[in-house]
């Protein structure tokens, strides 16, 4: 299936890889230099490249079956949606409608709700298309943000990869009603203020490897240690 692919980080590059393989890969349209992660191995692949918002006209003269986003950190205007002469899609690491907007692998640690990974139909709102497949991905006591974050890349590639190939025969299936939404401004909530820096302070005096802070959760044991980084001066 001839696609565009609108894309950062390590996920998108690797989805690059796999679309170009397979010889599907018709374009890419990349963040700005400044904002672009990965960057060398987007700039490796052969095909035509853009940088957003720039390349409308030129995918327009091109009519890709499927424009699709992978991390992608702008919202994709109509004009865009429309281009995909069958479906504009995006492949979000949540399991929605949980999670919809940014930072999907810090929320389900903050409060509960379950984590995994979506391929939707994209529409002109964030996150709330009909759903073509997803995978829950387990959470655990010891995850953090980073651990997280890529256990859902891995889920996220890996159900690509498998799904990809017999796409179209999917029929999309509207969402759940519910769920959450989160904007990227959402996680200075979760910066520590003043009634937080006692449990800090028990982390810094427990902090030295191999030991920690031991805890309980769910019938398990485990030890924590903290990392602390100025940064002012």
């Amino acid at each position: 299936m001839r696609t565009v692919l609108l894309a950062n980080n390590r996920l998108g590059a690797r989805i690059a890889a796999l679309l170009h393989e397979r010889g599907e890969l018709q374009a890419l349209v990349l963040h700005p230099p400044d904002l672009r992660t990965e960057a060398g191995a987007f700039e490796r692949l052969p095909v035509d490249t853009y940088v957003w918002p720039d390349g409308l006209a030129a995918v327009e003269r091109d009519r890709p079956e499927c424009l699709l986003s992978v991390l992608f950190a702008y919202k994709v205007p109509p004009e865009w949606l429309a281009l995909a002469s069958w479906r504009a899609c995006n492949l979000h690491p949540a399991l929605l409608p949980f999670n919809r907007g940014s930072a999907p692998n810090a929320w389900p640690l903050v409060d509960g709700t379950p984590a995994g990974t979506t391929l939707h139909v994209m529409d002109a709102a964030i996150d709330t298309g009909a759903i073509l497949c997803q995978r829950a991905v387990e959470t655990t006591p010891s995850d953090t943000a980073f651990s997280l974050y890529r256990r859902l890349e891995d889920a996220s590639f890996d159900m690509f990869r498998e799904v990809w190939p017999d796409l179209r025969s999917r029929e999309p299936k509207p969402q759940a009603p519910g769920g959450t939404s989160h904007r990227l401004a959402d996680l200075a909530r979760l910066d520590l203020n003043d009634d937080d820096l006692a449990v800090v302070d028990k982390l810094r005096a427990r902090t030295f490897p191999p030991h920690g802070a031991e805890f309980t959760r769910d019938g398990r044991r485990y030890r924590a240690r903290i990392e602390i980084e100025p940064l002012d001066g």
